[in-house]
């Protein structure tokens, strides 16, 4: 209201006039003319950042946090304005007392949360791998909490949306007035429903945000910079959840969760036509070219692999044909899905080898017998990957509904289909050099005879370019 005082572009100066009562007025000439105490918000927050501290090793017991403690604002602060902060009096009893009681609070919770160890005999504070995790992807401990509780085995990739949704990162999505008849309204046009007592929460939110995202339905302007918020944070959560599933060795349960990922990025449900991820097609287009053909498929019909130049003239030809009998798209539509369809990464396994603990190679070929290796023992595998086609040199991925560019990335899993269990995973990050390396540490089974495993080769953040390999061991 002082700011708004005289009147702009006429005005050089103004009066604000404050009536106040007299006792006061004091209190208020303090207000004007000094500056307001700036108090600590660590309180609510001290948990996760002891976790983080415990997880880099800085503190390692109780006596360690009260340290860490005494290094921060909020210790000063307590000592200058303690009634703010719960304190009844201000003696050195009382403080060392309250103290004690948020560094015990901080250890019950982060017990509770299944972040931490603690020796009670050598007073010894460890961090367990969901503290680390928590660490690592700057996650909330009653996020840990929830995920341990939530994920299981059998979790469909809708559970895990779900999962996603109601994790405490996302109860800060606002809920503004009268948005909980939008979301009656939006919910309509989207495949999973909500009841409508819960449309006024954040969680509801955030699963309407994201089935429209999946739908590419057009939200309000609101809602889009929710949207925007929502997507920001949502990998490093689903990175956090498939590490935590990778913990417990649960294959389909990790799968599910990459072809979430891959469903964020590429804005698509996961049952949609492959082809929908192309852009400008339809979906009477997309049935027209071919009922259930992918994009790997549709990229080897144009043997888009064989060519080594955007500008190759046959196969514009080739795909202007193609497009013109089977779809609605115009000549420049056209060329913006042949290049795309160019740009989308076509991977060949060049190597997959096996070693042992001696150094003795093996190449691997699905074709011929089973590779003969020792029950128990940890082989390395290494996987050579190449990328071909016109785009091969080109790491920058084509997701025009994701916020920020991104790099291709790929997620090596190695694991017996069969028994539902991962043996290994890595990552494979973008680069400009058309071939990438990795590898893999595997324990071939404990027990004698033939057995398969699958070597998966999944894309970070494309639906439908997944491959899968199988290792045929010979234990004994």
């Amino acid at each position: 209201m002082m700011g708004r005082a005289g009147r702009p572009q006429f005005d050089d100066s103004a009066v604000a006039v404050i009536y106040v009562q007299d006792a006061k007025k004091t209190f208020y000439k303090k207000f004007l003319y000094e500056p307001f105490p700036v108090e600590s918000s660590l309180l609510p927050v001290l948990p996760n950042h002891v976790n983080a501290e415990i997880s880099a090793g800085t503190i390692d017991s109780k006596q360690a946090i009260v340290e860490y403690l005494s290094k921060t604002y909020l210790y000063r602060r307590l000592f200058a304005n303690p009634n703010y902060y719960g304190l009844e009096e201000d003696s050195e009893e009382a403080m060392l007392k309250f103290i004690t009681k948020i560094v015990d609070d901080s250890v019950a919770e982060l017990l509770a949360s299944e972040c931490i160890h603690v020796d009670s005999e050598q007073d010894v504070i460890k961090p367990t791998p969901c503290g680390r995790i928590a660490s690592v992807y700057y996650l909330q401990h009653e996020t840990v909490r929830f995920l341990v509780k939530s994920l299981h085995s059998g979790c469909s990739v809708e559970n895990m949306l779900k999962i996603l949704t109601d994790v405490p990162e996302y109860a800060e999505i606002p809920v503004r007035h009268n948005e909980d008849l939008i979301n009656t309204e939006l919910q309509k046009k989207l495949r999973i429903r909500f009841s409508t007592s819960v449309m006024g929460t954040s969680a509801c939110k955030a699963h309407l945000l994201f089935q429209a995202h999946f739908m590419r339905t057009v939200l309000p302007t609101d809602y889009r910079t929710d949207l925007k918020s929502v997507l920001d944070q949502c990998i490093r959560i689903l990175q956090a959840m498939r590490e935590m599933a990778r913990l417990k060795n649960w294959l389909s349960a990790t799968m599910n969760i990459i072809l979430l990922q891959q469903m964020c990025h590429s804005a698509r449900w996961h049952d949609d036509h492959p082809l929908l991820c192309l852009p400008h097609l339809s979906h009477e287009d997309a049935r027209s070219i071919g009922d259930g053909m992918t994009i790997p498929q549709l990229q080897n019909h144009l043997e888009i692999e064989k060519s080594t130049s955007l500008d190759d003239a046959k196969l514009a030809r080739r795909a202007q044909k193609l497009f013109r009998e089977c779809t609605k798209l115009d000549e420049a539509q056209s060329r913006e899905v042949l290049k795309a369809l160019c740009n989308w990464p076509i991977i060949n396994m060049k190597i997959m080898q096996l070693v042992d603990s001696r150094g003795n190679c093996v190449d691997i070929d699905e074709t011929k017998k089973p590779v003969k290796v020792t029950a128990g023992e940890v082989y390395k595998l290494r996987i050579v990957m190449e990328r071909v086609g016109p785009g091969k040199n080109n790491s920058s991925m084509h997701l025009p509904q994701w916020p920020k560019p991104k790099q291709a990335g790929w997620i090596i899993v190695v694991g017996n289909v069969s028994a539902d269990m991962i043996l290994n995973t890595t990552t494979v990050t973008g680069s400009h050099s058309t071939r990438s390396t990795a590898k893999l540490d595997i324990r071939a089974p404990a027990t004698k005879g033939n057995h398969e495993l699958a070597v998966l080769i999944l894309s970070d953040c494309y639906l439908g370019i997944d491959q899968e390999y199988t290792l045929r061991l010979d234990v004994c």
